[in-house]
């Protein structure tokens, strides 16, 4: 369940003695007194929460957009698009735009050409055809003409502006990320500073230029190699999500596709960011020491003027679960591990709180069932978890358990009693004492982030993005505390089925290694 971030720690002790619900009810008065949304005149959802503790705000903006948005010849355009936005615009990261622009446009037009020509470098290659000596030629001139233009028009480039600026005006956390749901960028700036993010980031929209695109596409492939192709759990994961939904939106990677992203077409690029960035489809929320009027007014000023862009078409493919169990394997040099997923609603569906609770008595946390059972009882994993909403929660997505094997376990042993803990619930329910159990821990969640701007500010974002309305997260709280032991049972039964299950295995490719040289 996604981690809800609410208010001070001296409103929740006055609260101390009430019941769960009274607690919840006089939070969301309390929170709903100190939030204002507005809807300016271009579609720009804007969220105000006013708390004075310090003199700062946290400043989220999200985009519905990520890699459920991409077809797959434009997979990692979201995850690049986002690297992208830190390169400046034609006022910010540039000496002299006005010089620099024709080597911007000299460098997309020659290096769209030379991406056209490695991809038919690499389709001959495919094929075991001869390259012709024209085609490398050509190749080889267009890479030291782009190199000779990057030159150039470094000389104009002041690399990390942004970052500078804002750094001189006090800023922390100047980041930003993508998911297969979202993208989000953020800051927190003193309150007296807001003004300087409403002039960059409004300029960022209006004025974007995707100066060192190639080089940057170069750093997400480097960036892939890292954090996917060298670590055997992403590799599962991935694979996971690609065998589990063959027509699905998640199946996409957020990072894209090893074979796409090196042609990942800058036109293609900029196409997506006036698809897809714009004020229909993005909500900024900011949190701390603010004046309601004074600020809406100031994101009018700078915003408002931005066009509302395309509506944001329905997404087409649409999983339909198939009737049979999928299993695949991954090989790699690492620890060994095991997926089981199922496929299941996302929320506001009521099926999605009583997983909500489902992951906590099965896998989080030492007192759960699984952990008991494959970790302390019978020593076969040294970890075990459950997560309920994986990858994301626009579309249907994944109920996900996943065990980290010991050397030499046995993985059928592991898979039966995942089975066996799955099916005691289908058959005999869980008692109220357990299921409430995880309800409090989930409570305690609900209150060990809450004095955060930025937390606040990130969730408020989210719920308000993804279904219109930021006060969906106390809708969550509430239907999951309504969850009892025949709701755990009804989704065990109907769901968590063998044959709707999907399997990822991760051997570890040394032990094969070492039992040919043996041989």
């Amino acid at each position: 369940m996604r981690k809800l971030y609410l208010i001070t720690f001296s409103f929740l002790i006055s609260l101390s003695n009430l019941s769960a619900e009274s607690i919840f009810e006089n939070v969301t008065k309390q929170l709903e007194s100190n939030t204002k949304r507005y809807q300016l005149q271009n579609g720009l959802r804007l969220i105000l929460v006013q708390r004075k503790e310090s003199p700062t705000v946290a400043i989220y903006t999200k985009f519905l957009v990520g890699s459920v948005d991409e077809i797959p010849s434009q997979s990692g355009t979201a995850h690049l698009l986002e690297h992208m936005l830190f390169k400046g615009t034609a006022n910010v990261g540039t000496q002299d735009y006005s010089k620099e622009k024709k080597y911007q446009e000299q460098i997309e037009i020659w290096g769209s050409k030379l991406d056209q020509l490695r991809l038919e470098k690499r389709n001959l290659e495919s094929r075991s055809i001869a390259i012709p000596s024209d085609l490398q030629s050509q190749i080889d001139t267009l890479t030291k003409r782009l190199k000779v233009l990057q030159d150039y028009q470094n000389e104009f480039i002041i690399k990390n502006e942004d970052s500078y600026i804002y750094e001189q005006n006090g800023e922390v956390g100047f980041n930003a990320y993508t998911t297969s749901d979202v993208t989000n960028y953020q800051i927190q700036l003193p309150s007296n500073r807001l003004v300087i993010w409403a002039m960059m980031e409004s300029d960022r929209l209006k004025n974007p230029v995707l100066r060192e695109y190639y080089t940057e596409r170069d750093v997400v492939i480097e960036e892939r190699r890292m954090r996917t192709e060298n670590s055997g759990a992403s590799l599962l994961r991935e694979r996971f999500l690609a065998v589990a939904g063959e027509a699905h939106p998640y199946r996409m990677p957020v990072i894209g596709y090893p074979s796409v992203i090196p042609f990942l077409d800058i036109a293609d690029t900029k196409k997506f960011f006036t698809e897809h960035y714009h004020p229909g489809n993005m909500v900024i929320t900011i949190v701390g020491d603010l004046e309601f009027d004074e600020t809406k007014q100031l994101v009018q000023e700078f915003f408002e003027n931005i066009p509302q862009g395309p509506k944001k078409p329905e997404i087409k493919p649409y999983e339909i679960q198939s009737a049979g169990e999928k299993r695949f394997t991954v090989e790699f040099p690492s620890g060994e591990s095991m997926l089981m997923g199922w496929m299941k609603p996302t929320l506001p569906h009521v099926d999605n709180s009583a997983f909500d609770i489902l992951d906590g008595i099965l896998g989080r946390g030492p007192s759960s069932r699984l952990y008991k059972r494959l970790v302390l009882d019978t020593n076969l994993c040294s970890a075990v978890s459950a997560s309920n909403s994986f990858p994301g929660e626009r579309f249907t997505n994944f109920f996900l358990i996943s065990a980290r094997n010991n050397k030499g376990a046995d993985l059928s042993k592991i898979e039966a009693i995942i089975w066996e803990e799955i099916e005691k619930i289908a058959q005999d329910g869980v008692s109220e004492e357990e299921i409430q159990k995880v309800k409090n821990g989930n409570i305690a969640d609900f209150f060990r982030y809450m004095d955060s701007n930025e937390a606040m500010a990130d969730t408020f974002g989210y719920y308000e993005l993804l279904t219109g309305d930021w006060k969906t997260l106390f809708r969550v709280y509430e239907n999951m505390n309504k969850v009892g032991s025949k709701d755990l049972q009804r989704v065990a039964r109907q769901y968590l089925k063998r044959n709707r299950v999907t399997i990822g295995i991760l051997k570890d490719s040394r032990l094969n290694t070492k039992g040919t040289n043996n041989e």
